[in-house]
């Protein structure tokens, strides 16, 4: 059944192979699609998904711990992007990490990664530190965050 354009929703279990794909074809370092599964499975974990006629077009994973929801992966599908999906599901998803406890966002993002670092800024996210060599491949990462609180910053 398809949903409204644009309306944030939980990720569908079947939707898991969609996400390990859309996870191969963006990022150097994907998650399988076991890790996948048992991430989804865990309560602390919550998956969100914005879709466009049907189709998985954007989704947004976090877990929380205490007051954090740190950012598991953001991943917009490639036949998608630049319809402003990847800044507005991490908008949109704030009263869900909210309902769950968490009062700010908390990611690493790759020092290379120029387009989701604007994107960031321009959602008011801070890069609050750089942690050297963080994946597989050698490359830092900027320590990104975003207090909830901070909403009028917009």
């Amino acid at each position: 059944m398809a949903r409204e354009v644009g309306v944030l929703s939980d990720l569908r279990h079947d939707e898991l192979d969609l996400v390990a794909q859309i996870e191969q074809s963006v990022f150097p370092e994907p998650l399988s699609r076991a890790a996948l599964e048992e991430l989804w499975r865990e309560p602390t974990v919550r998956y969100l998904a914005i879709r466009e006629r049907g189709a998985l077009a954007a989704y947004f994973g976090f877990q929380v711990c205490g007051p954090t929801a740190h950012v598991i992966a953001n991943a917009t599908a490639p036949a998608f992007r630049r319809r402003g999906y990847g800044g507005r599901i991490l908008r949109d998803a704030e009263p869900f990490a909210r309902g769950m406890g968490a009062r700010w966002f908390l990611g690493e993002v790759r020092r290379s990664n120029e387009a989701q670092r604007s994107v960031l800024r321009r959602i008011g996210w801070r890069e609050i530190g750089i942690c050297p060599r963080l994946f597989g491949n050698g490359e830092d990462c900027y320590v990104v965050f975003r207090c909830f609180d901070d909403a009028d910053e917009r």
